[in-house]
Order: C-alpha cells, then structure tokens, then sequence
C-alpha cells in the first residue's frame, strides 16, 4: 500500500484532535507527507432569509481566526518530525475536501466523526460519509488513536477484487500497528432462504455456502504474511452490521473495508456498507480504495 500523501481534514473539535494524532500516528509510520486542511465554516455573504449582508469584519476576522488555527496544528505536525503543509477551503466541506485531495494527490484522508446519528443524520449526514463518498483515495474515519488499543485489525471480505486490495492493505496495516488480523465474511443467503415463492432452500444447500465461504478464507489467511495472528469468521448478520458487530466482539482497533465508490440512484436508496460501517463502527475505520 502506498501513503505518501496524508490528508487530515479538521473542523478544530475535540473530535478532529483525536483524527490529528491518528493521521499523524498514520503517516510517521508511511513516513509520508502530511496536509492540513479546513473547510471555512461561513454563511454567505448575504444571510438568508433575511436579505442582509453579514460584515466583511466578520468574514474576514473568522478567516483570520481559521488560519491562526491551522498553522497551530501545522507546529503540532511539524514538532513530530513530519514535513508537510495547510490550506483553507470552503464549504461544503466534504467536497472540498474531495477536491484538496486530488490537487495534492493524497493517498489517504483522515477525518474524525462525531458520530451523529437521529433524523438530522438520516436527512443531512455526515462530513465524514460525505468524505468517503466523494474522495479519489482511501478515507480513515477516525474515533481515536489506533496504537492506543489492543485488538485486532477486523477486515471485511466479499471476494471481490474490491475486497482483495482491501486485505493487502489491511496486512500492512496490522503488520505497521503489531496487530493480529480478523477477517469476516458475511454470508449473502438471506435471498435464498427467503425467496418469493415461499421455498425455503434446503439446510445442505445452505450449509454448503457456509463451507465454502470458511474455505475461501481459509485460503486467503494462509497468504497474509504478517507477524500477527490471522483469524477467519463467516457472519450471518446482514454485511451492513457485520463489520461493525465483529468489531464490537472482539473490541477491534480498526475495521478496514473496501469501497466500490457506489453512485447515483442504488447508492441514494442502498447506501454503501463502506458507509454504513462508518456510521455504526465502534472504532475507527479505514475505507480502502484505488488511488486516482
């Protein structure tokens, strides 16, 4: 896997202070560079509804404001021997931060969340989903330090090429932390057993895509070469809950998952287990996906 870039994303909250130390955790590890970036939180010129324009002392003064605060995390960046520089955007933030990472080719954006949830979240969501929907390279929704727990690094498999980058990355990453590897399958069989003709499939039949699952990831396991212990799991919870439970279980550091970048109308109605697993994820979780 390869983090030559670092993006972090801050808003300046104690949960983008937690996002800070795991990027930086993260790219002393990649010895990569590290940006800085934040997304001007300002209404607009005129403020609507009212038809009166908010103070040029105002915008000026919170620009001012913003930028005193990104070069304090730069000195922060700076004073743990890594190399790199800010920048300050506009909203919406999540696609500003889509876009920073293309202009400096970032290998990595980390985020921080918290973890909203309720109508508000349903209708708006979140920055951090918004970043692993519109950002061109792997995402790291952060919810704390990953060298600061002790479980295992839980990676969802679908067998998917998708899924494949997905477990090379998340071997250098449990190889990077010193972590063991948990791999997870959740097996899709709800559609047969429940079909609309009211046939429930036959318990070999389903036991036989149980087996086959165990063995495809047994196969797979014997192929991470890292110095951690490697462990396999096929979930019969939905895949969209899988990840998360698993992590739950096992107290996990980190969930890694790949991201097949789902757009338009399916991806409006269905979501993404990438996002999903964002959202309910008891820790933080790193959203693989090709770079450019």
């Amino acid at each position: 896997m390869k983090v030559q870039n670092v993006l972090f994303a801050t808003d300046f909250s104690r949960s983008a202070d937690a996002a800070q130390d795991a990027g930086m955790e993260i790219a002393s590890q990649f010895d990569a560079q590290f940006h800085v970036f934040h997304a001007l939180e300002l209404p607009l010129p005129i403020f609507e509804p009212y038809g009166v324009g908010v103070p040029d002392s105002f915008l000026a003064e919170s620009r001012e404001s913003a930028r005193k605060n990104l070069d304090r995390v730069l000195d922060e960046v700076r004073a743990r021997g890594l190399t790199g520089e800010n920048s300050l955007g506009e909203v919406p933030a999540a696609i500003a931060i889509a876009d920073y990472a293309e202009k400096v080719s970032a290998d990595l954006v980390v985020v921080g969340t918290e973890g909203h949830m309720g109508i508000k979240h349903i209708l708006i969501g979140s920055v951090a989903e918004g970043v692993v929907r519109s950002a061109p390279c792997s995402v790291v929704v952060s919810r704390g330090t990953l060298a600061a727990a002790t479980g295992p690094v839980v990676v969802g498999i679908d067998f998917s090429d998708c899924a494949r980058e997905a477990l090379e990355g998340a071997c250098e990453i449990a190889d990077q932390l010193g972590a063991d590897l948990h791999m997870v399958h959740a097996a899709n069989t709800v559609p047969l057993l429940s079909g609309p003709y009211g046939v429930p499939a036959p318990t070999d039949f389903y036991n036989s895509i149980l087996q086959d699952a165990r063995t495809r990831l047994a196969e797979l396991a014997a192929g991470c070469a890292i110095k951690g212990n490697v462990t396999t799991e096929v979930s019969t919870a939905p895949a969209q809950h899988a990840l998360s439970e698993v992590a739950r279980q096992r107290d996990a550091r980190l969930v890694v998952v790949g991201s097949r970048g789902l757009t338009g109308i399916k991806h409006l109605v269905l979501g993404s287990v990438a996002e999903r697993t964002v959202r309910h994820a008891p820790c933080s979780v790193w959203v693989v996906r090709r770079t450019h």
